[in-house]
């Protein structure tokens, strides 16, 4: 029985193909996630600009209730604030513009187009 096993070539060409398909699948799945991971570190190269140019300055006014009822300031809230300067990580690439509106055709001899 085990000559019969060692001498049984039966399905050796389909095992020599499936080894040829599998190698070519691996091959594509690892070029793949290859360029998976470039997508997303790109993507969060991005994401990381976008917070980088955000201004995150807040203020707030402080108030302060009038003793009208007989107590001398009946209740008071100091304002604070913070402004946020530029840091050396922040994103030097991207720059503001601003976008000025389209003239409308159908506006040309109207009061509102001239």
């Amino acid at each position: 029985m085990l000559r019969n096993l060692l001498n049984d070539e039966a399905g050796f060409l389909v095992s020599a193909e499936l080894v040829l398909i599998f190698t070519l699948v691996f091959c594509g799945v690892a070029v793949g996630i290859s360029m998976v991971k470039d997508s997303l570190a790109s993507e969060l190269g991005d994401v990381s600009e976008a917070i980088g140019a955000l201004n995150q300055s807040y203020n707030y006014t402080g108030l302060t209730a009038d003793g009208s009822t007989g107590y001398p300031n009946h209740a008071t809230c100091s304002g604070a604030g913070f402004n946020d300067e530029s840091d050396a990580c922040d994103c030097k690439g991207i720059t503001f513009s601003t976008v000025c509106g389209k003239n409308d055709p159908s506006l040309v001899n109207t009061p509102e187009g001239t």
